[in-house]
């Protein structure tokens, strides 16, 4: 697959413009179709239709800046709930009285938000913002009530509420459930 190389690179940021971008392995075009070759004979797949050379520069852009990051990730932040154990297929957590998020530790922050500060870089505004509002929607899936936003000027996801996670099931438990705080520390 032809990759825009140059003109991606003098997209990204300094610092990230000499990171390895070839992650399109197994991956042709057809026209402006990026189609992934079949595993083990299977039928090729497709995996994104491009509406001009332009949308699809972008697409690969987009590609490259989900597996790069930045050199200088920010400090870990602290957060007031973690999950300690599970027992009887049910969390039981510890809670931080001093804390910097009022959620229960989220893998996706630190990934969502380098990915987002990469894009602005790269993205013309209207794009950027669409990639934003997918990440917030993405953020904010596990709550009753929207608990992420993003700070389009500090570029940082920001807690907008108190709402708390829920269990996913039917009746949407928030966690932590009553009784399941086993210890409390500083």
């Amino acid at each position: 697959m032809h990759i825009y190389e140059d003109w991606i690179r003098s997209r990204l940021p300094p610092e990230l413009a000499d990171e390895p971008i070839d992650l399109f392995k197994g991956d042709y075009l057809d026209g402006l179709t990026v189609m992934q070759e079949g595993e083990r004979g299977g039928p090729d797949v497709v995996v994104y239709r491009a509406e001009s050379e332009e949308d699809l520069r972008y697409w690969q852009l987009e590609m490259v800046c989900r597996f790069i990051h930045e050199k200088d990730p920010p400090p870990k932040k602290t957060w007031r709930w973690y999950r300690h154990h599970a027992e009887d297929g049910r969390w039981l957590y510890t809670e931080h009285r001093n804390y910097d998020y009022n959620a229960i530790d989220d893998p996706r922050l630190y990934g969502f938000e380098c990915f987002l500060r990469v894009l602005r870089h790269a993205f013309p505004d209207d794009r950027w913002e669409k990639a934003v509002r997918e990440h917030v929607d993405l953020m904010n899936y596990w709550y009753k009530v929207p608990h992420w936003d993003y700070d389009r000027e500090k570029l940082c996801f920001t807690e907008i509420s108190d709402s708390r996670e829920h269990d996913g099931g039917p009746d949407m438990t928030e966690e932590p459930r009553p009784g399941s705080v086993i210890e409390t520390v500083d």
